[in-house]
């Protein structure tokens, strides 16, 4: 029997209680065109092409011309369209509204939305650029290691100051990191409980940390804004007298969240979140960086692709998180002004998440590394990309990107990945290794022992670039293989993965950009909490212990030290023989930029940042873009 899985239907049902409201809001005046995917299965099985229906075709692209925008509600200013940026998607998370209206505890390590806080609220230390490799220096001016790396000295840039006009000192360095420290529920506090022995603020402008072992990433590891990694710090003389567990940050009265970034927060809602410049952003005062020329940000949650076409269409957003190849093509055909990273497929950029099939090990069988490999050999990659991307994406073979700065620890385990093939689809191993463990297929040709399937449900985002065009694909083809697989796109997919709920789950690896530490540290068995406890980022929850321990001692030296060389071999080893998760494809970003009214967008010609609005170095765009009239 075939089997059709419609992704606009898909999406629509997976959030329908929750988006009703916004989606309302924001739906165009005019539906010029309403592109629909759809990816076929059928036969016993085989997966075809996917089909592109036009709903209804139009003869003419209206120019939309700068207008001001209505006025929000709740008595905020008006402000020109041709100085405001609407950007929708966020990453993909809080799918269709947001759910932390009230929430700005930057602190609290899951549930708050990438909604304008971290990326113009909050500053870092240091930005990095990870498409382009540049280094910036921001909140501070240098940082220096004492010769064993059992110190860092960090010297805080003079004239940083909060929105309500209180200098940005050491002393908010040191008790925003203690503080995390010393809460186990807060962000980082694992990390910072084995590392940290204290953070002293030796003056206003000059934070010493005290590590318990050498710790020669730790600039890197926590206080460089990249993606979305960077520790956020918070203002002293507000949090002392609060409880950071509990603190919501948020009384408009009192003008919080206070941030040091050069917008305000002005609205919250379910629908959006609108920030505002602040003309008194200390880098302006000081000279250290321009006045940026956008005047408002409006972040709105994430929602159907076929919603943010319509609206990228009809000049309603500038920017979406983000449109398969046949969208953006058609997108940018029906209005010439929207524009992505690059002119040729694939459009986007790589970004810094591949993404995996992962399993929670401690619910069988796939605590069994062989079943495990069983279903990596029961994925067709090569088809996967063709029919999810229209063949302009990349299969992967590891769970970090292809980054200049990585290749060369690729290019030292190529034995390695002969021995163990993670892009290998053989059906007759999934066959060898299946019936080696005892089981059998049964009349609907689903693998079965002692009665029991192995049946599960993949669960993933509702709205990502490079998940869930293939989480159906991936789902038929381990079908097909005589796994009882289904999927689901859940809204709460989030809490399901981190709380062990999830059985499967397509995820992607934030970690390494320049050595693979980082993303060889998400393994870890520290991390692993057990079932029902929260894992942000080991929730395979797979522990070993001789892995853990490289990976311990390659934390411990600076990441262009030669023992990092010979410590990622043996650890890579190890994972690749217990394949944790199952490697699957690096994710392209296909960010639409609307040039209606923002000019100086980053590009693959001008890769000065990447247009992941939703990161924390989108700082570095704001500052950058102008306006067209």
């Amino acid at each position: 029997m075939a089997m059709r899985f419609t992704r606009r239907a898909l999406l629509r049902s997976t959030a329908a209680g929750t988006a009703g409201a916004l989606l309302a809001a924001c739906q165009p005046k005019v539906v010029e065109k309403i592109v629909k995917e759809t990816v076929v299965v059928a036969g016993t099985p085989q997966v075809v092409e996917k089909e592109v229906v036009v709903e209804k075709q139009v003869t003419q692209v209206v120019e939309v011309t700068a207008a001001p925008t209505a006025e929000p509600s709740g008595g905020i200013k008006k402000v020109p369209r041709n100085r405001t940026l609407i950007m929708a998607g966020l990453g993909g998370e809080h799918f269709g509204g947001f759910t932390d209206v009230e929430m700005f505890n930057t602190l609290i390590s899951t549930g708050l939305s990438r909604s304008g806080l971290y990326q113009a609220g909050n500053e870092g230390l240091f930005y990095y650029n990870m498409i382009g490799d540049t280094f910036h220096y921001w909140l501070a001016e240098s940082y220096e290691y004492g010769e064993d790396y059992m110190t860092l000295t960090v010297k805080i840039r003079k004239g940083a100051e909060w929105s309500d006009g209180t200098p940005f000192t050491a002393k908010d360095v040191a008790f925003s990191v203690l503080t995390a420290r010393d809460h186990s529920l807060l962000r980082s506090s694992s990390d910072f409980q084995k590392r940290i022995a204290d953070v002293e603020a030796v003056d206003d402008y000059t934070a010493k940390f005290t590590f318990l072992q050498p710790e020669p990433r730790f600039h890197w590891d926590f206080l460089t804004m990249r993606a979305d990694i960077g520790f956020p710090f918070v203002p002293e003389h507000v949090w002392k007298d609060q409880d950071p567990e509990t603190f919501n940050n948020y009384d408009p009265d009192k003008g919080w969240p206070l941030v040091t970034g050069p917008y305000k927060l002005v609205a919250t809602t379910v629908e959006q979140k609108i920030w505002d410049l602040r003309e008194d952003w200390w880098a302006a005062k000081i000279g250290f960086q321009e006045l940026p020329k956008v005047e408002r940000l409006i972040f709105l949650p994430g929602m159907n692709e076929i919603t943010m076409a319509q609206m990228a269409i009809n000049n309603e957003i500038d920017m979406a998180f983000s449109f398969t190849p046949a969208n953006m093509e058609m997108v940018k055909a029906q209005n010439p002004k929207i524009t992505t990273h690059c002119d040729q497929p694939p459009y986007g950029f790589m970004d810094w998440w591949p993404g995996g099939l992962g399993f929670n090990h401690e619910v069988e069988p796939f605590g069994d590394k062989d079943i495990r490999w069983a279903c990596s050999y029961a994925i067709d990659r090569t088809e996967m990309v063709k029919f999810a991307f229209k063949g302009a994406g990349q299969e992967t073979d590891w769970t970090m990107p292809d980054y200049p700065g990585l290749q060369k620890y690729h290019d030292a385990v190529e034995d390695l990945f002969a021995q163990y093939p993670t892009m290998e689809y053989n059906p007759a191993k999934v066959v060898e290794i299946m019936t080696s463990k005892g089981y059998t297929k049964d009349g609907e040709g689903f693998w079965v022992k002692d009665g029991k399937r192995i049946s599960f449900e993949i669960i993933t985002f509702p709205q990502h670039p490079f998940l869930t065009p293939v989480v159906p694909i991936v789902t038929e083809q381990l079908r097909r293989a005589g796994f009882d697989a289904t999927f689901l796109l859940p809204a709460d997919f989030s809490n399901r993965v981190y709380s062990g709920e999830a059985v499967a789950h397509l995820w992607g690896h934030g970690g390494s950009m320049r050595d693979p530490y980082k993303t060889m540290n998400l393994y870890h068995q520290m991390y692993a909490n057990p079932t029902g406890e929260l894992a942000t980022t080991n929730f395979y929850r797979w522990r070993n212990q001789e892995f853990s321990d490289l990976v311990d001692q390659m934390g411990q030296l600076p990441n262009d030290d030669p023992g990092v060389m010979d410590l990622w071999k043996k650890a890579f080893a190890i994972w690749l023989e217990e394949l944790p998760d199952i490697p699957l494809g690096q994710s392209i970003i296909l960010v639409p930029r609307n040039t209606t009214y923002w000019t100086g967008w980053p590009s693959c010609d001008d890769p000065y940042v990447h247009e992941g609005f939703w990161h924390r170095s989108t700082m570095l765009m704001w500052n950058r873009l102008i306006p067209v009239s």
